[in-house]
């Protein structure tokens, strides 16, 4: 490649090292040789080193034999620098004093740094430093190693680029994608990785290796060239990256693994382990589940539907090409040139100090026990983060990171109850991770209910999964004067054991059970033995934000409404999405019938709401009807004088977990029964809403019909239209 030098119209070189003489099984020489090869398209000239035995060279040998290697370099070329070469730092350090002696410009492009991971990185960490800060521009493989050579003083001039995944380039285009095997695929050696000879778990597992593995349901593929792997792969399953000793867990959280990338190439999911330097990308693009442990994980492929693993595959085939067409290395190196030859790119000083933003402060954090001997975290923060850093406030120790700029809450597992916590909000920059806040310390702590003012009702049914985590983020809740009323409605499996914990661990939490009889029957069993002033529902297997109850209530009291209300974001597997928006003014009292004329949608929940308790206790829910919240919510709102609203998203309908509900099902009957649950609820709320209110109601029930018209061609619609204009 030649680009014109900065100072003139004179064109230079631009040079890569390539690592020769290793075995083809070489993961390192690999690496560099797909690295130049990606260089190579972009005319990029190719600077050999051959691997020996360094140690006991001369000085003058060394020196004649690194003057061979660069013998062709002009002053002013650029020569990227793929390292570690395997000859050693001595060995490095030469070779960059030479190419400095040819007056050669350096860019280091860094695959692994082993110095790092070390026992003791004190020996030769020092010295690697001081090879990096000979490079203009340095290409790292994650922002954890990038924050980790900022923190041991590589220069402020030194430019710096993040890889964050490696490629693994193809030609193949046989590849046999989008198949579902309960089957992992792992690429590495039992001597390396202990769990393959203690591998038990029912799910199948492929090795590809030559070693033997004396794990029960392991089958041993033996070591494959690229292309037949990427083949073998693409047939359907997940391929693993995991450690098996501290050394390779500290690895992976700042290096990049290549069988992850040869996974993702191949289109298949990752099963990886949280703390991954890659994590933020995996999750972030939903290319597969990162666990604590691989019981976690393995339990999560059993559970796991034949959609939602379409969807891990269908998110996969988006970054696959990238990978398999070297974009992401060809993008390094792009901006690596851009950043040398120009004067403008990316110049920046370090800080360690904390950047403080008027709109970035976290207003509450919390920590209390949950079930099964687990922490659970929650906190507000009111600005724009991209994710928040869990670390233990006494040591510093980073303990987990959430990749997401929403997020409230975090369960920990094998964590001391005497911990105490600091959450961390940053944002992404050029130089990696900048924290733009962090909370009080938090510690668990029992805080004394105060007096029932708020009553949530949570009916409960064979929800053992996930209902931890729901009731979690109920007891979260910054404002203290309220009860968890949680009705069992005749369970079959270990919920009725969750719930039980929790209302002998918290005296907030009241526990009743009934046989079963609906979601609507057990919403009134706990309206039957709420004490607030106002009432607020919540389904068994979504979560409230910390701040959702004193926000309602506030609101509430101080509008004088019967009813406030929040937005709701549906968690899904892609991300947020807005579900229940109005357009009202915020924290304003609108009168109800301004709301059935304005502002009211079809479709309308239930648990968005905060009701005052003497409007629900008068209008219990309809029981055994499809659509109770079509059929409920207009009919108690006729009663209700005002409403006010808080658009902050204070509710999240989580489909993540459980794709399915009884509303769903509802859907795949045949348009006759279909017809009938819709009259049923339309009929519900017209003929026993408030009377006063009849032509809002009428107005409401006609907007349904013209919808339902829209959508399905059976002609009692337009009948049942009919008979309801002339009511």
């Amino acid at each position: 490649m030649n680009v014109e030098a900065k100072g003139g119209s004179n064109l230079v070189n631009v040079y890569i090292t390539k690592l020769n003489g290793m075995s083809s099984m070489n993961t390192g020489q690999y690496v560099q040789h797909m690295a130049a090869d990606i260089a190579h398209t972009l005319g990029i000239r190719e600077m050999g080193i051959y691997r020996y035995h360094a140690d006991g060279e001369s000085t003058e040998n060394r020196a004649r034999r690194l003057d061979g290697i660069i013998a062709g370099i002009n002053a002013g070329d650029i020569v990227i620098c793929q390292f570690p070469t395997g000859n050693g730092l001595e060995f490095e350090r030469t070779l960059v004093r030479h190419i400095k002696a040819y007056h050669g410009r350096i860019v280091m492009f860094i695959h692994n740094l082993e110095a790092m991971m070390a026992e003791n990185p004190g020996g030769t960490l020092p010295d690697t430093i001081g090879l990096y800060n000979e490079a203009e521009v340095l290409i790292v493989p994650s922002y954890g190693m990038k924050q980790f050579l900022l923190e041991q003083g590589i220069h402020s001039r030194v430019k710096l680029i993040v890889q964050e995944i490696q490629d693994y380039v193809t030609n193949s285009n046989s590849l046999d994608l989008g198949k579902q095997k309960r089957t992992v695929h792992f690429a590495g050696n039992p001597d390396r990785f202990p769990f393959l000879n203690t591998w038990d778990y029912e799910i199948p597992l492929k090795v590809y290796s030559n070693q033997e593995c004396a794990g029960k349901h392991v089958q041993r593929m033996g070591w494959m060239p690229s292309d037949r792997l990427l083949l073998e792969l693409s047939g359907g399953g997940f391929g693993l990256v995991w450690y098996g000793d501290e050394y390779g867990r500290r690895y992976l959280a700042a290096n990049s693994s290549l069988k992850l990338s040869a996974y993702l190439a191949a289109g298949i999911p990752v099963i990886v382990p949280r703390g991954i330097s890659n994590q933020c990308l995996i999750e972030g693009n939903h290319l597969g589940i990162a666990a604590d442990t691989l019981d976690e994980a393995v339990e999560t492929i059993k559970n796991m539907t034949e959609q939602e693993y379409q969807e891990y595959v269908s998110a996969v085939s988006r970054v696959a090409p990238l990978l398999r067409q070297g974009f992401f290395t060809k993008k390094c190196l792009v901006d690596a040139l851009q950043m040398a030859m120009r004067k403008d790119m990316y110049v920046y000083s370090e800080s360690n100090a904390v950047c403080t933003m008027p709109e970035g402060k976290f207003e509450y954090v919390c920590l209390k026990e949950s079930y099964g001997g687990n922490l659970a975290l929650s906190w507000t923060f009111r600005g724009e983060a991209e994710g928040f850093l869990i670390y233990d406030a006494d040591s510093g120790r980073l303990i987990r990171e959430v990749c997401d700029g929403l997020g409230h809450y975090l369960l920990l597992k094998n964590q001391p109850q005497g911990i105490h916590l600091i959450v961390k909000a940053y944002v992404r920059a050029v130089k990696g991770k900048i924290v733009i806040a962090e909370s009080d310390v938090a510690a668990v702590s029992q805080k004394s209910p105060g007096q029932n003012l708020v009553s949530l009702i949570m009916p409960a049914y064979n929800a053992e999964e996930y209902i931890a985590r729901s009731i979690d983020t109920a007891l979260a809740q910054s404002f203290a004067d309220m009860e968890v009323i949680i009705v069992d409605d005749g369970s079959t499996d270990g919920t009725r054991e969750i719930i039980r914990w929790y209302e002998e661990k918290y005296p907030q939490v009241k526990f009743f059970c009934q046989p079963n009889g609906g979601q609507a029957s057990a919403r009134n069993t706990g309206i039957r033995q709420a004490a607030g002033k106002y009432i607020g529902f919540m389904d068994n297997d979504d979560m409230l934000r910390p701040d959702m109850m004193e926000r309602l209530y506030g609101a509430a009291m101080k509008n004088d409404c019967d009813v406030a209300m929040t937005s709701v974001y549906m968690l899904r597997e892609e991300g947020y999405v807005e579900m229940t928006t109005y357009t009202m003014e915020e924290d304003t009292a609108v009168s109800i019938d301004e709301f059935f004329d304005k502002y009211i949608t079809l479709s309308p929940v239930i648990w968005n709401k905060l009701y005052r308790a003497s409007l629900v206790k008068e209008q219990p829910l309809a029981v055994n009807i499809t659509y109770e919240d079509d059929a409920w919510t207009p009919y108690v709102l006729s009663y209700a004088r005002r409403v006010c609203y808080i658009n902050a998203h204070l509710y999240e309908y989580d489909r993540t977990i459980r794709n399915t509900t009884g509303i769903h099902a509802s859907w795949r009957k045949p348009i006759e029964e279909k017809f009938l649950d819709h009259k049923q609820f339309i009929l519900f709320f017209l003929e026993n809403g408030n009377p006063e209110k009849r032509p809002l109601l009428k107005r409401l029930a006609l907007r349904y019909l013209m919808a339902f018209m829209n959508s399905y061609s059976y002609p009692k619609y337009g009948e049942l239209k009919e008979k309801i204009e002339q009511m």
